[in-house]
């Protein structure tokens, strides 16, 4: 039995190729190490907590699949449908009252609230606050989408309101899954009343991010950077201005892009320092931790011209590299699927681009 902590090998189709270079070979190399890895390991929610799971959906989205008690099933529908798993604990909320929500005005109904309980000192619960939202809501949720709490059916949007309302009750200051969180059903100037009664806005949240230290956050500063990555492209998909807060989220990208350049090491791998220092590992999980959560990054912030550059390519192919070292190895979710979603965003990315 695989540890709890760990995400088991299946059977995996050997293959023996070099680190490609060329743009296409390249590609095909990603396509099936995705693939691999989605179907040839598998978490079971009998064995595995939240913690592990979530990392799988943020990977793969609705495509991630787990083994239940009844079968396999797709790992988001069997959440939201109030499927049972440690660390994951959706509970009935606050009466939320009615109020003018977003940009246009809308008057948003009186509703009842859900929260994803805050289990930081866990290794299977959310250990930041709105981590799981965050998660969940890159897999194209639609505010409607229901949510089965204690037998009580709601939707997406209760859960991002409670969200909304419970703000002052971040005392760790910590808003990059909360952003994720909100953007992907909010606009940029969305502003929303608390339960201390203020008023909060997006910009707000985002100038807290930008005052944070890079260097001392979680996982070398790479959460931080993709909320604020996120946050900038959406607001560019809105035709809205790169003025203030916007323009400053706009050079800390570009920084620590260059800083994630520099730092490289020779064969690819990203520094163990992450951004802010050279360093290289003898250990491959440690250099796919790394790399992969600075791929991730990279492939959420970057423009099309950099991340098409031989420098970015270099790093794919070593994830693809460490991957395959890897194959029959369990490794622990948090690097594998991390590395995964790099990979991920980096070919959803490339394959847009080609196609336009």
């Amino acid at each position: 039995m695989s540890p709890a902590g760990l995400a088991k090998p299946g059977q995996f189709e050997a293959h023996g190729e070099s680190s490609p270079v060329s743009g296409d070979q390249l590609s095909n190399r990603v396509d099936r190490i995705l693939r691999e890895n989605l179907d040839g390991r598998r978490l079971d929610v009998t064995q595995q907590g939240a913690w592990q799971v979530l990392h799988g959906i943020l990977a793969y989205g609705k495509a991630f699949e787990v083994e239940t008690p009844a079968g396999v099933q797709p790992a988001v529908d069997y959440l939201l449908e109030g499927g049972p798993l440690e660390g994951f604990e959706p509970s009935i909320g606050d009466p939320l009252p009615a109020q003018t929500g977003g940009s246009n005005g809308a008057v948003v109904g009186s509703t009842t609230g859900v929260r994803f309980e805050f289990a930081p000192s866990t290794k299977t619960g959310q250990g930041h606050r709105d981590q799981w939202l965050a998660i969940l809501a890159q897999s194209n949720l639609t505010p409607s989408d229901p949510v089965v709490v204690r037998g009580r059916k709601f939707q997406v949007d209760d859960v991002v309101r409670q969200t909304e309302f419970d703000i002052p009750l971040n005392l760790e200051e910590e808003f990059s899954w909360t952003l994720i969180g909100l953007l992907a059903f909010r606009d940029t100037d969305h502003v929303w009343t608390a339960r201390d009664g203020n008023d909060y806005s997006v910009d707000l949240l985002l100038e807290v991010e930008l005052n944070q230290s890079i260097a001392d956050s979680v996982c070398g500063g790479t959460h931080r950077l993709n909320a604020i990555a996120m946050a900038l492209a959406k607001r560019r998909s809105e035709g809205k201005p790169i003025n203030g807060v916007w323009q400053m989220a706009e050079q800390q990208i570009a920084a620590s892009i260059e800083d994630a350049r520099m730092n490289q090491n020779p064969d690819g791998s990203y520094s163990l320092a992450y951004l802010h220092r050279p360093g290289w590992a003898r250990d491959l999980s440690e250099q796919l931790g790394t790399t992969g959560h600075v791929l991730e990054f990279v492939s959420l912030a970057a423009d099309d011209e950099t991340l098409q550059s031989a420098w970015v390519r270099r790093s794919v192919t070593r994830i693809c590299d460490l991957l395959d070292a890897c194959r029959d190895i369990d490794l622990e979710c948090g690097v594998l699927y991390h590395a995964l979603h790099g990979l991920q965003e980096y070919q959803t990315r490339l394959k847009r681009m080609s196609s336009e």
